[in-house]
């Protein structure tokens, strides 16, 4: 089969060395795109593949056998999907489409004010798929809204990267010594259905990453990223960081907030690396919904905050511990250790796993996940992640 693949990026910039803005630009502004595109990537076979908008609708059918998206949340009053719906409409290729999530601050809101392409690319999608794969109950709802039926409620591509049919979280080691890696969402607390509570739930986890010296991984916050970057201080480090503080609320001394950045907080563009990272801590939390969910998928036990509909509905379908930002009176890490129980999890991750698999299968498409019945082992990823990057080289060149 020859795929195509659209979305997400499927793995970040072959070239290590390129600047910053670039490597940020091409995974989409914000690192955890990589969990999207390239487990999806990884878990789909192939004899060859392409990515990208570069093709005309001819050489898409001649070159390719199927559109694979790697969605997000798409759905959503700002992002009009017209370019997307302007590709795929006028090739002949069957589409199949995994993570597809509907944006609002709670789940229950309705999401029909959204952009005529956004609605022309969902039509499009459906028609040429057998079924949709969305995040969960609340997009599922969405799209029966907008008259799209066909759909299969299967969470995120991300959840299955590991490619086996389950997943076993380690037993949390408790006290004072706990290894923890926290994450947040400081700078989309506005999309939260309690925007003043998410705010004061971001600046508690800052406050958290700070008074304990527990790194901070950042997903798309472009100031600290440039901060961390900057082996010298930049002179307007210090602005930079009183008007992040300032937005938050938060009576810190700026060049404390640079400080922690430049010694605590982290960033990956690499997944490989990531995984290692965050293997080595006992416990993950934040509002970061793939922040958390890489450590559980390295079997690190983690609590997502919820704030809006994104981070709740994949939650809850997957029965990831979850709080949401709400609830939060006094953010006690230890709490949060003691009341989250994983067993619900590891049932509910197989279920899906499975439903995965069966998805994937009913639209025609071969994958690499284990099967219940299974006779074959994983093929392994090493040609895969090769060919990846081989095509990648072909498509951006040295910089």
């Amino acid at each position: 089969m020859r795929i195509l693949f659209l979305g997400a990026p499927i793995a970040s910039h072959p070239e290590p060395q390129i600047a910053f803005e670039k490597k940020f630009e091409v995974i989409g502004r914000n690192t955890g795109n990589l969990l999207i595109g390239q487990s999806l990537f990884e878990e789909l076979r192939f004899e060859e593949f392409g990515q990208g908008l570069s093709y005309s609708p001819q050489e898409a059918n001649e070159r390719f056998d199927i559109i694979a998206i790697a969605a997000a949340n798409f759905i959503y009053k700002d992002f009009d999907l017209s370019y997307l719906a302007d590709f795929i409409e006028p090739t002949k290729l069957p589409c199949v489409v995994a993570g597809l999530g509907a944006q609002a601050p709670a789940i229950g809101d309705k999401v029909t004010d959204i952009p005529e392409g956004s609605k022309r690319f969902l039509r499009i999608i459906s028609e040429r798929s057998k079924t949709v794969g969305v995040r969960g109950h609340f997009t599922a709802e969405v799209m029966n809204d907008f008259g799209i039926k066909n759909v299969r409620e299967v969470g995120c591509p991300s959840l299955f990267r590991k490619l086996r049919r389950s997943l076993e979280i380690k037993k949390l080691r408790r006290g004072d010594g706990l290894r923890v890696a926290v994450n947040g969402s400081r700078n989309v607390f506005l999309h939260s259905a309690d925007p003043e509570a998410a705010r004061r739930v971001e600046a508690d986890l800052l406050k958290l990453s700070v008074h304990k010296q527990y790194p901070y991984v950042l997903q798309n916050e472009e100031p600290e990223m440039k901060m961390l970057l900057a082996r010298d201080g930049r002179e307007n480090d210090l602005e930079v960081a009183q008007a992040v503080l300032a937005q938050m609320g938060m009576d810190m001394d700026p060049s404390l907030y640079v400080k922690h950045i430049k010694e605590n907080a982290k960033m990956f563009f690499d997944l490989a690396e990531w995984d290692a990272y965050i293997s080595k801590f006992d416990y993950s939390v934040g509002t970061r919904f793939h922040g958390n969910l890489i450590a559980l998928t390295n079997g690190v036990p983690a609590t997502i905050i919820s704030h809006d509909s994104r981070t709740t509905e994949m939650a809850e379908l997957m029965s990831i511990p979850h709080v949401p930002v709400g609830k939060v009176r006094q953010l006690d890490v230890h709490y949060l250790v003691r009341a989250s129980d994983y067993d619900g999890f590891q049932r509910k991750y197989t279920v899906l796993y499975d439903r995965f698999a069966q998805f994937l299968s009913e639209n025609g498409i071969s994958h690499r996940l284990e099967q219940h019945h299974g006779d074959g082992a994983v093929s392994p990823l090493s040609d895969v992640v090769t060919r990846a990057a081989s095509f990648l080289r072909l498509r951006f060149g040295k910089s």
